[in-house]
């Protein structure tokens, strides 16, 4: 089995043009047109059973419409193979009664972006979406690290020590924990409660993401592509080839995800 913890799709309307555009923008490739269709297609080339879709509320005003789009989404595949999260912004006025609506709609978790959305993670003004989210049982992902089509930083490595400090929080980071700030993430975050996820990682070295995988908890470490910036045919390739032991990959593939994700 395979769970793709980090993926993305966006309305059939705008999804080509958004990827182009976003692709554009950062420099970087894409596979497919950005829609649903196209995750579900690659997931079949590649060999995923399961993927999580994140998607990012830019704005205030677009929270409840991602929201509630995610969950009819997620009616219509009641049992996968695409797992829709929910969105919140760090300026909406009243963050705990959309995300108890999204627990009560059955859905798992949130994603945020410090880039995107310009917070801080370690801001206290985030506290009320941060015990929310324990107090519903939502997971939160967070894009953590460089962004490539930003100079600045909010997301830092660093900064999301804070939050291992909210007993019963569950979130995960991004791109093993700190887009190109890997080191920061060796420094502070390895051994902590905290998941990673390998999305958008193919340049990290072999030997460093061999060694945030083996000295990171073993339940902490999830498999994900960022796609359609990444395929999981290729990141798995390079997983394979790192010489990790049988029972660390399984967890990493899916054995974390599926307890995770309640699936």
């Amino acid at each position: 089995m395979l769970i793709d913890f980090h993926t993305h799709f966006f309305p059939d309307s705008i999804s080509k043009a958004t990827v182009q555009k976003m692709g554009a923008h950062a420099g970087v490739a894409y596979s497919g047109n950005g829609d649903l269709k196209s995750l579900l297609d690659f997931m079949k080339k590649d060999g995923v059973d399961y993927s999580v879709n994140l998607p990012v509320a830019t704005t205030v005003a677009q929270v409840q419409s991602i929201n509630r789009k995610m969950i009819d989404i997620n009616k219509k595949y009641p049992s996968g193979p695409v797992i829709c999260f929910g969105t919140m912004h760090p300026g909406y006025s009243n963050p705990g009664e959309e995300l108890q609506f999204l627990s009560e709609n059955g859905v798992k978790g949130i994603k945020m972006h410090p880039e995107y959305q310009e917070f801080f993670p370690d801001d206290e003004k985030m506290l009320l979406v941060y015990e929310a989210c324990r107090d519903y049982g939502l997971i939160i992902s967070f894009h953590s690290g460089v962004d490539i089509a930003y100079e600045s930083v909010h997301g830092a490595a660093k900064r999301f020590t804070e939050l291992t400090k909210i007993k019963g929080l569950k979130f995960a980071l991004a791109h093993a924990g700190g887009f190109r700030q890997w080191e920061d993430v060796e420094k502070y975050l390895l051994g902590k409660d905290v998941y990673i996820d390998l999305s958008y990682c193919m340049e990290m070295r072999d030997e460093q993401l061999k060694n945030i995988l083996e000295s990171h908890r073993d339940d902490r470490v999830l498999f994900g592509t960022d796609f359609p910036w990444e395929r999981a045919s290729a990141m798995k390739g390079k997983v394979e080839q790192l010489g990790l032991e049988e029972e660390l990959k399984e967890k990493l593939y899916y054995k974390n995800a599926k307890e995770l994700l309640k699936i």
